[in-house]
């Protein structure tokens, strides 16, 4: 991934690069030109939905970068770029990161499609385990010699021509630390048996990865106080996940109330069909003053999940957009004025959904001037 990111650094960093990319692109003849007609994209490190392309944009590219490579390194350069170029063309000119590639490519296709599914505004957390575990089933099916043998017949065919052959790495002892039992270490016969072990190791990685995300005892809890709301609102079994409630948050919730109001929850949202935890928030917070007091347990409920969202997603998208918002044009906008436009930005259907009209009359009602300026707004 590291020489991805400088590959795609010095392309993107870099207009007189970008550009002789896209002439070389032009001047190449190629079967497919759609795919040719595509350049590198960025890889940013912080953001798990754009991996899989970036990789699938090098290799469509392969040919063109080893043939701009070519280029600059024939004309007068830094020494430090020279150094960046000199290193990136070598490695790529090896078998195994031209099969790494591939298989970075093919896995984060998986886990890409995993997170952009998690980032949804409705996402529940049982929703996002399932997701989760149907992921690893996926991967898991990946692991067996007859996925690699077609996933190594398949990358070699496609190396004929712009990389070398594969290579057996330098043997290294591993260190005594690492060493498991008294017998001597053993190393892979060819570059074949070597690269299937890089293969099934990336994909336990990244398996051990989702399952821990997932199944974490905090996780876990979420899941079950997200589980009994909605059971209690669609009028289903909730016994498993309110005995869960009574070991674990007896101090928090009076949890010998709480099943009188999941009853009566479930009569006031008796017309709606309620799918996930995010629905049951937005029909509490518009019941009246009184009918809240009579469920306060559920609100409880209710507000130990906001606290501690499913997903970071939004936190996370809200964060992205602080350079967009905060720009070197605004460099004096004051804290307020930027938390108000971060939470315009960050709820964006919300946003939209405010008549512009009702908002612009408030805006000058409480101005004489305005009303000078503006008058009155037509419907």
């Amino acid at each position: 991934m590291d020489i991805a990111k400088e590959i795609v650094t010095l392309i993107k960093f870099s207009p007189k690069r970008e550009c002789l990319l896209q002439q070389l692109k032009e001047n190449l003849e190629t079967e497919d030109e759609d795919t040719s007609s595509r350049g590198i994209i960025g890889l940013c490190p912080t953001r798990w939905t754009v991996r899989a392309s970036c990789f699938r944009r090098i290799l469509e590219n392969y040919a063109v970068l080893m043939e701009e490579w070519d280029v600059c390194l024939s004309e007068r350069l830094q020494p430090d770029v020279r150094a960046r170029i000199i290193g990136c063309k070598a490695q790529m000119e090896r078998f195994d990161f031209f099969f790494g590639l591939h298989l970075g490519e093919r896995l984060y296709s998986h886990t890409d499609n995993l997170s952009k599914t998690l980032q949804g505004t409705k996402m529940a957390a049982v929703s996002g385990q399932r997701l989760a575990n149907l992921t690893k089933e996926t991967l898991t099916k990946m692991r067996n010699d007859q996925n690699f043998d077609h996933f190594y017949a398949n990358v070699s065919r496609k190396s004929e021509g712009l990389v070398g052959e594969p290579t057996l790495p330098r043997k290294r002892r591993a260190p005594a630390r690492l060493e498991v039992g008294a017998g001597a270490p053993s190393y892979p016969q060819t570059a074949k048996d070597h690269l299937r072990r890089v293969y099934y190791e990336a994909i336990d990685l990244i398996v051990s990865a989702i399952d821990q995300r997932f199944n974490q005892e905090s996780f876990t809890s979420y899941a079950q106080m997200e589980t009994l709301l909605v059971k209690a609102a669609n009028g289903e079994d909730y016994e498993a996940e309110f005995k869960f409630i009574q070991e674990s948050y007896s101090e928090d919730i009076d949890t010998g109330a709480l099943p009188g109001q999941l009853s009566t929850l479930e009569v006031m949202l008796k017309e709606e069909k309620i799918s996930c935890f995010d629905e049951i928030l937005l029909a509490v917070s518009q019941f009246p003053e009184p009918e809240k007091k009579l469920i306060q347990e559920v609100q409880t409920v209710c507000k130990l999940l906001a606290v501690n969202p499913a997903t970071s997603a939004a936190g996370e998208r809200s964060f992205s957009s602080a350079r967009r918002l905060k720009t070197w044009l605004r460099s004096r906008m004051s804290d307020d004025r930027f938390t108000n436009l971060a939470v315009l930005n960050g709820h964006k259907q919300r946003t939209d959904s405010v008549p512009i009209t009702e908002v612009a009359k408030e805006f000058v009602s409480r101005n004489e001037n305005r009303k000078r300026n503006f008058g009155k707004f037509k419907e």
